[in-house]
C-alpha cells in the first residue's frame, strides 16, 4: 500500500491536470478521487472511473480489495491532497499569481490566462475552483514547467483565506474590489476587506512581493493601508482618477465589440484598439496590463491579444438559441450576482447597441447572502432597473415578489414569475426574432436553472459580428 501511495503521489507531482472528482470527466491516465458528497460518496463511482480510463482511484472509505489493485485507501483524502499540493507548490519555480475580491475573480483569472499564454505556458485553476478543495486540486493539477500559475481565491467565512494563502504562497496578489457579498456571514464590507487582506499578509504568505489593489471606496483604501503596514515591496493602485497609478482615461466606443481605449499609466498613457467596449471588461484588461507592465512582459503581445478577448460562460457569454422557432440571443450572466455586478449588468445591457428590429429582455433573480441588508439592496436594484430603457423586465424570487406587492407597480414592461417554466412560457408567447435576453442571478437562484434549460436548445456560441 505504501508503494502504491508513493506511486500515485509521484505521478501527480510529475504530471498535470490528472486529478478528477467526477467520474464522468475521466480521461485515460487520470486519477479519480472518491470524495464524500452531500448525497453520496465517490466510492459508488470508482468502477465507472476505472472503466473510463482512470489510472488510479483514491478513497478514504472501505472498498472491496479484490476489485482492483489500482485503488488506494487513505485515512483522510483531503489530508492526502494537502500533502501532495504543498510538495508540488514547493517544487514550482515560476511566478504564482492569486486573484481574490468580491466580484470579478473568475473573469480576471480567465483574462490573465488568455493574455499570459502569449508569453509561454500558463497554469490556471479551472471554473471557480476557489475554496480549499478547489485550490488543492488546482495546485496538484498545475504544470510545474509553466512560467505563470494563476489561482482564484474565494471565501464565505472568516479565517478561510489565511489557509489558502499558506498553500498557494503567491508572489503577486490581485484584489479586484471590495463590495457587499456574503454579508450574511461577514456582517460588513470592512470585515470582508480584512479577510481578503490575508492573501498578502506575510504572516501567512512569505512570498508576497506585489499587491495590485483597487482604489474606489474606503474599504479598498483600508486594504492599501494594510499593505503598507505589512511593508509589501510593491503596491500598485488602480481605479479612481488621478489617485491611482493606473486607470481608464477614455473609452471611444465604435460598437459593442470595438473601441479605442486609453489607459493612464506611470510612464504616461497608452492607447489601443480592443474587441470590447464594456467598461467592466476594460477594467479587467487594465489589471492584466498592470501584470504585464510589472513583469516586463511584451506590451506588443498584450495589444495584439486585446483585439480578440474571450467571452466566459456564465459571465457574459453570448449564445444563439431558439425559442418557439425564433432565433434570439441569450447573454448568460447567471453564474453569480451581487449589488455591484447587478448594477454593472444593467448598465451595460441598457447601453448595448442593437438593431431596430431588436428588443431587450432582462431576467433578474435574487442576490443571495446579503444578510440583514438584503431587502435594501434588492429595492435599490429594483428601482434602478425599472427606470431603465430596457423593453421587458422579468423578476423572479420571493424578495422581488414582496417589493412588487408593496409598491403596487403597474407597467406593461414589468413582470414577475415564481417558476422557470412560467418564464419560458412567457418568452414563448412574447419573444420576437432577434430579441436579446440577459439573465442575471445568483448561482443557486431560479435564473441559473432557467439559463441551463434555455442553453439546452442553444445552437452555438456567437461570433461578435452575428450578435447585434
Amino acid at each position: 500500500m505504501n508503494k502504491l501511495k508513493y506511486e500515485i503521489e509521484s505521478y501527480l507531482i510529475n504530471n498535470s491536470n490528472k486529478i478528477k472528482i467526477n467520474s464522468e470527466t475521466i480521461k485515460q491516465g487520470d486519477v479519480f478521487f472518491a470524495l464524500k458528497g452531500s448525497n453520496t460518496h465517490g466510492n459508488n463511482y470508482i468502477k465507472h472511473a476505472l472503466s473510463n480510463g482512470a489510472k488510479y482511484a483514491v478513497t478514504d472509505k472501505r472498498f472491496d480489495k479484490n476489485f482492483s489493485t489500482k485503488i488506494l485507501k487513505v485515512t483522510n483524502s483531503l489530508n492526502f491532497l494537502d500533502r501532495i499540493a504543498r510538495k508540488k507548490r514547493n517544487q514550482f519555480k515560476g511566478i504564482v499569481i492569486a486573484v481574490t475580491g468580491s466580484v470579478g475573480k473568475t473573469s480576471i483569472k480567465e483574462f490573465l490566462k488568455f493574455f499570459l499564454l502569449s508569453q509561454g505556458d500558463v497554469s490556471a485553476s479551472i471554473k471557480s475552483y476557489n475554496n480549499y478543495l478547489g485550490v488543492l486540486i488546482s495546485l496538484i493539477n498545475m504544470d510545474r514547467n509553466s512560467i505563470f500559475s494563476i489561482f482564484e481565491v474565494g471565501t464565505n467565512n472568516s479565517n478561510e483565506i489565511k489557509k489558502l494563502a499558506s498553500l498557494i504562497l503567491p508572489h503577486q496578489v490581485i484584489i479586484s474590489n471590495i463590495c457587499p457579498t456574503h454579508l450574511h456571514n461577514f456582517g460588513s464590507t470592512r470585515k470582508i476587506a480584512i479577510e481578503k487582506s490575508d492573501l498578502f499578509n506575510p504572516k501567512y504568505n512569505q512570498n508576497i512581493n506585489l499587491a495590485i489593489l483597487p482604489n474606489l471606496n474606503q474599504d479598498e483604501i483600508f486594504l492599501q493601508k494594510l499593505a503598507k503596514k505589512y511593508s509589501i515591496r510593491s503596491i500598485i493602485k488602480f481605479g479612481s482618477y488621478n489617485k491611482s497609478e493606473y486607470f481608464i482615461k477614455t473609452i471611444k466606443k465604435f460598437n459593442n465589440f470595438s473601441s479605442k481605449i486609453t489607459y493612464k499609466i506611470p510612464s504616461g498613457k497608452i492607447t489601443f484598439k480592443s474587441s470590447t467596449s464594456f467598461k467592466h471588461q476594460i477594467l479587467n484588461m487594465l489589471i492584466v496590463f498592470i501584470v504585464f507592465d510589472f513583469n516586463n512582459l511584451s506590451i506588443k503581445k498584450f495589444l495584439k491579444k486585446a483585439k480578440s478577448i474571450p467571452f466566459i460562460k456564465g459571465r457574459g457569454l453570448f449564445n444563439n438559441i431558439i425559442i418557439n422557432k425564433k432565433k434570439v440571443v441569450l447573454i448568460d450572466e447567471s453564474y453569480n450576482a451581487s449589488p455591484a455586478s447587478m448594477n454593472v449588468c444593467i448598465d451595460y445591457f441598457e447601453n448595448l447597441k442593437i438593431k431596430q428590429d431588436q428588443r431587450k429582455f432582462i431576467i433578474i433573480g435574487e442576490m443571495l447572502e446579503l444578510g440583514r441588508s438584503s431587502q435594501n439592496y434588492h429595492r435599490k436594484i429594483f428601482s434602478r432597473v425599472v427606470k431603465s430603457s430596457i423593453d421587458k423586465i422579468i423578476f423572479c424570487g420571493n424578495i422581488y415578489k414582496k417589493i412588487l406587492n408593496k409598491r403596487n407597480v403597474k407597467s406593461k414592461k414589468i413582470f414577475y414569475f415564481d417558476e422557470e417554466s412560467k418564464i419560458i412560457d412567457f418568452l414563448n408567447n412574447n419573444i420576437l426574432k432577434n430579441d436579446i435576453i440577459l439573465a442575471k442571478g445568483s448561482n443557486s437562484s431560479r435564473v441559473n436553472k432557467l439559463v441551463n434549460l434555455l442553453l439546452k436548445i442553444k445552437r452555438k456560441n456567437l461570433k461578435r459580428k452575428e450578435i447585434c
